[in-house]
């Protein structure tokens, strides 16, 4: 039945090729949009950890430091009862290169220089003294050009990698008086206090949210857009299933008065089966593979981020496989109910 089946596949390859390449498009599509869905979750998660705290100190009704406006007195950072503890500014702000350049959105980091929440550079430096700033580097400026930050003159003098928050807005480092300045023309004003270590009771006011709840509420804007590709990636299954599926029917189609042959001469139904499945299945493992290969090509093309995670090179040709022969039981059907007499009949 192997060799049957390769026969079968060699006599009709034109349409096995134009299926394959289809469902490849398909697929890769399916790898992308579960690089999108992986990076999505990672990403905040990857920038929380750079800060290395373990609690984040904010006033009560402020949802998290990356979707909230969060403003509390300087003050606060005495009243916050731990060992190491670090006050920063987080905002929006924004990054222009000159005069003319279209402004970029980012998040204005404000670190006390030695504590908690200071960028983790991979090129170049941290920010040490005034008008000194480090970018991510998905903003794609280079460590030494001169840029404005809410339209006041820095230097950029490092880059950091995987500080990116709610789809790839990335972050700018600052020291921690002009982050107050830009943010809220004093000096009397932060947004959070970052702790390490054992925290004490906090005053009426304030609240606490661990970094795993920073990351969960980080990620609740989110949610509607990861809906979203869910459902594209469920109606790319359906265009998948839709493709092998037809093939194998046609298959059986082509194939029927062989079967009926094969049927007359004793040959069992689950042999005919298997030489169906197998075909649904190298299909489906054809596809993918061609796939993980477009997919290399294609993801750097989409404008936000794409990770596919590992799992998803052995996930997906599984679920390609249930999904083909679920998709090929059609034709399958078509095997049972061919009737032996046709080989003699001359029936089609």
């Amino acid at each position: 039945m192997i060799l049957l089946t390769f026969r079968d596949l060699v006599y009709r390859k034109t349409r096995f090729i134009v299926v394959t390449v289809l469902g490849a498009v398909v697929f890769a599509l399916l790898f992308v949009m579960t690089g999108l869905v992986n990076q999505f979750n990672l990403e905040p998660a990857d920038t929380v950890e750079q800060f290395g705290a373990e609690q984040w100190v904010l006033p009560e009704g402020v949802s998290a430091p990356f979707t909230s406006v969060s403003v509390m007195p300087a003050a606060a950072l005495d009243a916050v009862d731990a060992a190491t503890k670090s006050p920063v500014v987080i905002t929006r702000s924004s990054v222009a290169q000159g005069d003319g350049e279209m402004p970029e959105e980012v998040v204005l980091v404000g670190f006390e220089s030695g504590g908690l929440g200071g960028p983790q550079v991979v090129e170049g430096r941290a920010p040490q003294a005034a008008g000194e700033v480090a970018l991510d580097r998905t903003l794609d400026i280079d460590v030494g050009t001169d840029i404005t930050v809410a339209g006041e003159p820095f230097t950029v003098v490092g880059s950091t990698d995987a500080t990116t928050v709610l789809a790839g807005i990335p972050f700018a480092y600052v020291g921690l008086p002009e982050a107050q300045m830009l943010a809220f023309t004093s000096t009397e004003v932060i947004s959070s206090v970052l702790v390490s270590g054992e925290l004490g009771p906090l005053p009426d006011g304030l609240a606490s949210l661990s970094s795993d709840d920073v990351v969960d509420q980080t990620l609740q804007p989110l949610e509607g857009a990861i809906a979203s590709i869910d459902l594209v990636r469920a109606l790319l299954w359906i265009v998948a299933a839709i493709i092998v599926g037809a093939v194998v029917y046609l298959s059986a189609l082509d194939r029927q008065r062989d079967f009926a042959v094969l049927k007359a001469v004793g040959t069992p139904n689950s042999s005919l089966l298997g030489s169906l499945a197998l075909q649904a299945v190298l299909i489906a493992l054809g596809a993918v593979a061609l796939a993980a290969i477009i997919q290399i090509f294609l993801a750097p093309r989409f404008p936000l981020p794409v990770t596919v995670p590992a799992r998803a090179f052995w996930q997906l040709p599984l679920l390609a496989v249930v999904m083909a022969l679920a998709a090929g039981a059609i034709g399958m059907r078509k095997v049972l109910r061919s009737d032996p007499s046709q080989a003699f009949s001359g029936a089609a």
